[in-house]
């Protein structure tokens, strides 16, 4: 038995909570609870995804955008898979429909990958275990 056969056996026996995609969080309004005594502190976990992004779009200087946006326009390419879930799938169109659409700015899902690839690897060059990559991956 291989390595991938007893992974494919691992992953079959551990169900995983699937997490929500961007798509399904969009209509997700966080309220804040109404104040009272009585009441424990609220959670930070809720503001927590607005911090990180916060975070790593505060690191990237105009700079470092605009090398990204030459790496990925006009870099050397090679083939490589990306396999994604049909909602991943989906959701990654509605997000290039949206730049199109709103924002008059044209891209693809292979400039996506790539622009989603060189900031997990900024974040976990800069925050280490504090990354996201990081933090996922160690659950």
């Amino acid at each position: 038995m291989g390595m991938y056969d007893e992974l494919s056996r691992l992953e079959e026996q551990t169900p995983l909570a699937k997490p929500k995609m961007p798509s399904e969080r969009k209509n997700t309004v966080v309220q804040p609870p109404a104040e009272s005594p009585q009441q424990s502190p609220p959670e930070k976990t809720s503001q927590r995804h607005h911090v990180i992004s916060d975070v790593m779009a505060s690191r990237l200087d105009d700079a470092t955008l605009r090398q990204w946006r030459d790496m990925i326009e006009n870099g050397e390419t090679h083939n490589s898979a990306l396999r994604l879930s049909v909602d991943e799938r989906e959701t990654v169109e509605d997000c290039i429909l949206t730049l199109r659409r709103k924002f008059k700015i044209k891209t693809s899902m292979n400039e996506l990958a790539r622009l989603g690839l060189l900031a997990l690897v900024l974040d976990l060059e800069q925050r280490k275990e504090a990354s996201l990559v990081y933090r996922v991956k160690k659950l």
